[in-house]
């Protein structure tokens, strides 16, 4: 068994414990995030514009976009919060 498919079966086992109702809590440290590559298809002048602004801010591509990503969903939270109120 390779340790990719070793780490699986140990989540899966968690997950079906988790769901028997048993405390798995020592097993989340909070250190590390859940994340999920994904591949997102630009326009280029919408690249070179995206590049511009992380020049001149002096951070990276992937910097900026979990950023902008970041300050779209907290302005689209702080409206839905709005409405409720």
């Amino acid at each position: 068994m390779n340790k990719k498919r070793s780490k699986e079966t140990e989540i899966e086992e968690i997950a079906k414990r988790a769901h028997a109702g048993e405390d798995v809590s020592s097993h989340f440290t909070g250190r590390h995030l859940a994340k999920q590559r994904i591949s997102l298809d630009l326009p280029l002048r919408f690249l070179r514009l995206i590049d511009e602004e992380c020049k001149r801010m002096g951070i990276s591509r992937e910097a900026w976009i979990k950023m902008a990503c970041d300050e779209r969903l907290r302005q689209a939270e702080s409206r839905d919060l709005a409405k409720v109120s």
